[in-house]
């Protein structure tokens, strides 16, 4: 009994890249606004595995989207409580969550592999829109 064997060679052309000059649009082609800056008093709250608070722990705020950079931070009371202004946080009026990417870490001091982190954008951007300059969320702790 003989067997055919068929190969197909698949060959396909991408159009050729075009020279474009960045315009500040996201990546779905929304225009993004000027970048504004604001300072943000933050509040957040660090506990364990069984919700209790957790005292001297270094809390910041993380820019991984527009500076790459630590905008502001501070330690956790005994209550586990921190309160610090974040500097320079940015605003780009149509690109929130797309450009702009903050988040509120905690670190142990004494253990760098216990951390946390959570999203800031929402919490950020409401601030910011209700002219406030302040969000409170140590009603959502982060958890070591």
């Amino acid at each position: 009994m003989s067997r055919w064997w068929i190969t197909m060679v698949l060959v396909g052309c991408a159009p050729a890249e075009e020279d474009t000059e960045d315009t500040g649009s996201d990546d779905n082609g929304v225009q993004c606004g000027d970048p504004v800056t604001y300072d943000i008093e933050v509040t957040a709250k660090v506990v364990d595995g069984d919700g209790a608070p957790v005292p001297e722990i270094d809390v910041f705020l993380d820019d991984r989207g527009w500076e790459y950079d630590f905008l502001g931070s501070g330690p956790t009371d005994s209550r586990g409580r921190v309160t610090f202004t974040a500097y320079g946080v940015t605003a780009l009026d149509g690109c929130w969550g797309t450009v702009l990417n903050y988040w509120l870490v905690a670190i142990d001091p004494t253990n760098q592999d216990r951390t946390a982190e959570d999203d800031m954008n929402t919490e950020l951007y409401n601030a910011i829109d209700d002219g406030s300059l302040a969000t409170d969320v140590s009603d959502f702790p982060l958890e070591l």
